[in-house]
């Protein structure tokens, strides 16, 4: 070995020797972590106490939220076309259940145009605890079809896509999203 390795074994060997506890220190800890003698008393009533004011937490407590559903189905007015994709004319019927206390349907034609905004729109309404629009798809393009919910009221949307998205997520609203492409 060299010189410079006998100097560094040297070095490490002294680095912890400040940090050495100091002695009885076993003793100490020992001690204080000692069980400590029961006592007789009360403490027998302690559990059915706790358990009789944890009851009607248990019972006040609100029902777990549903998770919101996004539901969409394209339906043809025309004859019968080939192909996966929506035709000018067809009807989009959305639907959103689940959710929390406030729901929202926005549909927007390629990210630029909101073609539907519910609550409040005209081709919208409320069915058996569901929000649900039905659109006409007037021109061709891809159809971003978003359903919200939130506990608090969701802001109403201004017509650009991310700005509204950005404005629901700030207001704490999650949402599921789907698409239609119109040919």
């Amino acid at each position: 070995m060299t010189a410079s390795f006998i100097r560094l074994e040297a070095a490490l060997a002294r680095l912890g020797a400040a940090h050495e506890p100091p002695w009885g220190w076993q003793t100490r800890v020992l001690a204080a972590v000692e069980a400590p003698r029961r006592r007789r008393g009360w403490g027998w009533l302690a559990l059915p106490a706790a358990a009789a004011l944890a009851l009607p937490l248990v019972l006040l407590r609100p029902p777990p939220a549903v998770p919101l559903v996004l539901q969409v189905a394209v339906a043809s007015v025309g004859p019968p076309q080939r192909g996966s994709s929506a035709h000018v004319g067809d009807r989009v019927h959305v639907q959103a259940t689940g959710g929390e206390a406030h729901r929202a349907l926005w549909v927007y034609r390629d990210r630029r145009v909101l073609v539907v905004a519910c609550p409040g729109g005209p081709s919208c309404g409320e069915l058996a605890g569901a929000t649900a629009a039905e659109v006409t798809l007037p021109t061709p393009g891809t159809y971003e079809l978003v359903a919200l919910t939130s506990a608090s009221p969701i802001p109403a949307p201004v017509g650009a896509y991310d700005a509204d998205l950005a404005a629901a997520d700030r207001a704490g609203a999650t949402l599921q999203r789907d698409h239609v492409t119109v040919r």
